[in-house]
């Protein structure tokens, strides 16, 4: 039997059209791998943390020339810019940023881009960060030159100096449209004020004067309190002044020396405690200084004047006593606090810690001051003497009067037992006379019931003889008289008990039957007469 799988006849392919399809698809994911490995390692774009994307248009447009005389040779593609672009062509603002040469004022953020090479430039940036007590200043790159005087920028198309500064963050700025400067933020320590000077804002409409109004170009009256105050150096200027109390010792050199009314040298050394009046810190900052220069400007001068005019008042030995350098010390404190007052300088206290009269009359009156002291304490005491019998006899007065007092109180005392126990006896009887009213009306209460129970009974007993003499008297009006009814009532009691009278009209018993007989016939008669 033949073999028919061997026989089998299979079409043949021509050996140039075998890699034909192959080649094709290869090529096609070739080119994608190479379009795609070009868009990954060449036009790829990462942008990391704290990092910023700005792109620059490097095909386009270039600036208008009817608006080369109003913004000048601008590479800045900023939104006012833009703006005016778009309203002279009639363009929209996206338009006019991507068909206009310049770097684009807009950054991005963090993330993944794929910028076309042909038509931007990529630059990445680092973000801006402002640390903890610090600020940013930005300087701006574009816009319009600052007008004169101005000496930053508050407009939003104004180059130079930014009014607005950075506080401490992070903050996305294009530093090919600024410059980004830093500086220190002030601390304000307790006790002390901020005197605030713009440089930059409105002319004083007010000329020479101290301080000016709030917003207008010079100090400003108005004083920062303690803490920390972020600003812009380019707009204002800050000077910390210390408003707590000072004091300055004018010893040695320092010391006052002046003549008093006798023409001798007097040396006074004291102490000055003073501050700067917390309403008037910028107008003595800006007409004296520091503190050095109100010292020696304002309180020194007007000290030593002050010291020199009540001195020269006094002869020489009144700087040694006691009284005289109370006075003159609060004389000096006095018209050196009005004085310096005026000026916005408070003072606390002038204290005069001591006096140096002139060597040739000190020791005579020191003399003179000891004989003083001691008759001022031979006086005082005597006083203290007079003081202490006055104090004896205040303090026998007192133990008499307490011994007055005593039998006052036992006066008293007394006579307000007494009271009480009357009071006390009054309210007694009062009540044992009450309770005597009430027995006694308990006790009338009690004969009226006696009585009325007594008349009720004999009511009782009388109304019962009245019902009994009733009938009696009846029977005795229907029989003419009582004898009668006697009669009667008698012979019906006997009657039932005789069976039988006797023949014999002799005897007791015939005689009673006689008399009774006797007795009717004679008061039958009587009454017939």
């Amino acid at each position: 039997m033949a073999d028919h799988g061997s026989n089998i006849v299979r079409p043949s392919i021509p050996p140039h059209r075998l890699p034909a399809f192959p080649a094709a698809l290869g090529s096609v994911i070739f080119l994608l791998l190479l379009i795609g490995a070009v868009f990954w390692f060449v036009i790829r774009v990462e942008v990391n943390a704290n990092e910023i994307l700005v792109l620059v248009n490097k095909t386009g447009h270039t600036l208008p020339a009817e608006l080369v005389d109003q913004f000048g040779d601008q590479v800045i593609l900023y939104p006012q810019l833009v703006e005016a672009i778009a309203a002279s062509t009639g363009e929209t603002p996206e338009d006019v940023r991507d068909g206009y040469k310049g770097v684009r004022y807009e950054v991005l953020p963090e993330g993944r881009y794929f910028p076309n090479p042909y038509s931007y430039r990529a630059i990445k940036q680092s973000a801006t960060i402002i640390r903890q007590n610090e600020i940013g200043v930005l300087t701006r790159k574009y816009g319009n030159p600052l007008p004169f005087p101005k000496t930053v920028a508050t407009e939003p198309d104004e180059r130079g100096p930014v009014a607005e500064i950075l506080r401490p963050g992070r903050h996305n700025i294009n530093l090919l449209a600024y410059e980004v400067q830093r500086f220190p933020a002030i601390q304000i320590p307790e006790g002390h004020v901020g005197v605030v000077t713009l440089l930059s804002g409105e002319d004083p409409k007010k000329r020479n004067t101290y301080t000016v109004e709030p917003g207008e170009k010079g100090v400003q009256r108005q004083t920062l309190p303690p803490g920390l105050e972020y600003y812009n150096s380019y707009l204002k200027r800050i000077e910390i002044v210390d408003v707590r109390s000072h004091k300055y010792d004018m010893l040695g050199e320092d010391a006052i020396h002046f003549p008093s009314n006798d023409s001798f040298r007097i040396t006074i050394e004291g102490t000055i405690e003073w501050a700067i009046r917390p309403d008037h810190v910028a107008e003595a900052t800006v007409a004296y200084g520091d503190e050095q220069d109100i010292l020696s400007k304002v309180i020194l001068p007007n000290a030593r004047s002050v010291a020199r005019i009540q001195g020269s008042k006094l002869l020489a030995r009144e700087f040694i006593s006691g009284k005289t350098r109370t006075a003159f010390q609060e004389r000096l404190l006095s018209e050196l606090r009005r004085e310096c007052w005026k000026q916005g300088i408070d003072i606390k206290s002038a204290l005069v810690r001591d006096i140096q009269p002139p060597p040739e009359i000190a020791s005579l009156i020191s003399q003179r001051e000891q004989a003083d002291q001691e008759i001022e304490r031979s006086t005082n005491e005597m006083e203290e003497a007079k003081a202490e019998a006055r104090l004896v006899e205040q303090r026998e007065l007192q133990e008499q009067n307490k011994a007055i007092g005593d039998g006052r109180r036992q006066v008293v005392t007394v006579t307000k037992q007494a009271e009480q126990g009357k009071i006390v006896a009054i309210t007694q009887a009062k009540r044992e006379l009450e309770v005597g009213k009430l027995e006694l009306q308990a006790a009338e209460k009690q004969a009226a019931a006696i009585r009325s129970r007594g008349e009720a009974e004999a009511n009782v007993v009388l109304y019962e003889y009245q019902a009994r003499a009733e009938p009696l008297a009846m029977a005795v009006q229907a029989f003419g008289d009582g004898v009668t009814y006697a009669q009667q009532f008698f012979l019906q009691r006997v009657a039932p008990s005789i069976s039988s009278i006797l023949s014999n009209t002799d005897g007791p018993f015939a005689e009673i039957f006689k008399q009774l007989q006797t007795f009717g016939e004679t008061s039958s008669q009587g009454g017939g007469r």
